[in-house]
């Protein structure tokens, strides 16, 4: 077997050029094999100590050279040495999606339009079925698909109604839905709403209803009127041998000499509909119009910049209801300059229940003063609109309107802290009633504000008269044009503003002497399961 080839290791002295068809090479190896190429030629010589010592020497100067050449160039700063040019460049903006909103028109539907412009990444669609809606407001939910909304191939959709809102806004369920849920609590109704009867003509238990109504009405009914009311109820076959439940607490606001009553059908506001009764008959031959059909008046005006009418308009309705609310007017109301007001609060509700005040409202005045025993809604109805319509309107106080501020001032106790917070508390109360209806698919990203009516009794006592869907935005004061901006302004801040993110969201919407930034509903919590 033949031994393996011994290799010697090349020395400093010993160095090879190697030759190849790419050109030469010098390769200084120290301790290092060199393995036979057998695919090249190599051809070797030796070089003389001479030429070895001229090459350190050339390769010496070599790196002095560059070295002085590194000295001539000026230093490189470092990062945190850089000076900043003249010239500004602004950092690259966040880019907004654009939004798209339908709004229908009526209330002060520019109002709305307004809020929406300024947000500037919104867009209006005048197809209320176009598909790319990302929101929606109108006076009421029609033509709102429910059913559809937020499926995941559309995009988000906010609206601005309940899908059962009526729960609570319409006069008939609200008295039903407040009665069981007192009922179920052993709580007393009337320590929230006045004594309260709900009729429905389509019942079969029609009679039943009115025979209570009919039975508390002749308790209650002052003696020089029962002659008259027993004629009625004989008249119509009526049986008062029975009476009403005796457990009503009797508040003394609530009866005077006269023994009011108000009659109203259960899905109107504004006023309309609404009827201040003084005799069973009264009752009975407005139920009996409605369910034929009503004939109503309304008369719209028109005024000028200094607040006079130049323009009147009556225009003839048909009503038809097979529902109606019959309650108890009350007849020792607080007044101020011997008029009768009442109180419009305002309350949102989200999606998921959680329920705000808005720290703000207005005290609406009747412009006649106050006497049961005359007949005229300008002095029992204390509506904007039908006092609207009175030559007198704004006289006495613009647009018959007085701030919290104002009442503050006005009465004799807190207004803020007592009467204030005894309506926080029945606000609250009222949408316990409906916690299981308004929202009970669950539907996401709704909202909607509610119009809150209430009246003061003498003894300072506020009694809740109505929820209304839709409250008016119509401006016809200094106090409303602040009021509703800011209002509607901060529940969208809450709202909208939170699923669809702004550019910047205007903020300036002076209210009395609140920060622009503030906003003003208060959260009560969240409606409890």
């Amino acid at each position: 077997m033949n031994s393996p080839k011994k290799y010697a290791l090349p020395t400093l002295n010993n160095l090879k050029i190697i030759q190849s068809s790419y050109g030469q090479r010098i390769s200084k190896c120290t301790h290092q094999t060199i393995k036979k190429d057998t695919k090249k030629i190599i051809d070797t010589k030796l070089l003389s100590q001479t030429q070895i010592e001229q090459a350190k020497q050339r390769f010496i100067a070599n790196q002095e050279k560059q070295k002085q050449m590194q000295k001539s160039l000026p230093p490189i700063l470092k990062r945190k040495e850089f000076h900043q040019r003249s010239v500004s460049v602004s950092a690259p903006k966040t880019q907004y999606s654009k939004y798209f909103y339908f709004i229908g028109e009526g209330n002060n539907h520019q109002l709305i339009k307004k809020l929406l412009d300024e947000r500037q990444n919104w867009v209006q669609v005048k197809d209320p079925k176009s598909k790319k809606i990302n929101f929606k407001w109108q006076e009421t939910e029609k033509g709102y698909e429910y059913q559809t909304i937020n499926q995941k191939e559309q995009p988000i959709q906010m609206l601005n109604h309940f899908e059962f809102h009526s729960e609570i806004s319409d006069k008939f369920k609200l008295a039903v839905n407040f009665k069981a849920y007192c009922d179920k609590n052993r709580l007393n109704i009337y320590d929230y709403i006045p004594t309260t009867f709900v009729i429905e003509c389509t019942n079969e238990n029609l009679k039943s209803e009115l025979f209570q109504f009919i039975s508390f009405y002749r308790q209650n009914c002052p003696q020089h009127k029962l002659p008259e009311l027993d004629k009625t109820i004989k008249q119509y076959f009526f049986s008062y041998t029975t009476l009403y439940d005796n457990k009503v607490n009797h508040y003394p606001t609530l009866f005077g000499n006269e023994n009011l009553w108000i009659f109203k059908p259960s899905n109107m506001n504004q006023g309309r509909g609404i009827h201040v009764v003084r005799s069973l008959q009264e009752v009975l031959d407005i139920q009996s119009k409605y369910q034929g059909g009503y004939k109503e008046k309304l008369l719209e005006v028109k005024r000028n910049e200094q607040n006079e009418i130049i323009n009147k308009v009556v225009y003839l309705n048909t009503l038809v209801t097979e529902q109606f609310v019959i309650q108890k007017y009350i007849e020792k109301p607080l007044l101020i300059d011997d008029r009768k007001f009442d109180i419009r609060a305002y309350i949102l509700l989200t999606s998921n229940l959680q329920i705000y005040f808005y720290r703000e409202g207005q005290l609406r005045l009747a412009t006649e003063k106050f006497d049961t025993k005359v007949q005229s809604n300008y002095v029992h109805l204390t509506n904007n609109a039908i006092q609207y319509t009175h030559p007198e309107y704004g006289k006495s106080e613009e647009g018959n309107q007085y701030s919290f501020d104002q009442a503050q001032n006005i009465f004799k106790k807190d207004f803020r802290k007592e009467i204030l917070g005894k309506i926080k508390t029945i606000s609250y109360t009222a949408f316990q009633t409906v916690k299981h209806k308004i929202n009970k698919q669950k539907r996401k990203n709704c909202f909607e504000i509610f119009g809150m009516d209430f009246i003061i009794d003498e003894q300072y006592t506020p009694w809740l008269i109505e929820v209304n869907t839709n409250p008016s935005l119509e401006v016809t004061s200094k106090l409303l044009d602040q009021l509703f901006a800011r209002m509607v302004n901060d529940a969208f801040r809450i709202t909208i503003d939170l699923v669809f993110p702004q550019i910047e969201p205007n903020c300036n919407y002076p209210l009395m002497n609140y920060k622009d930034d503030e906003n003003l509903w208060d959260s009560m919590g969240y409606l409890q399961s």
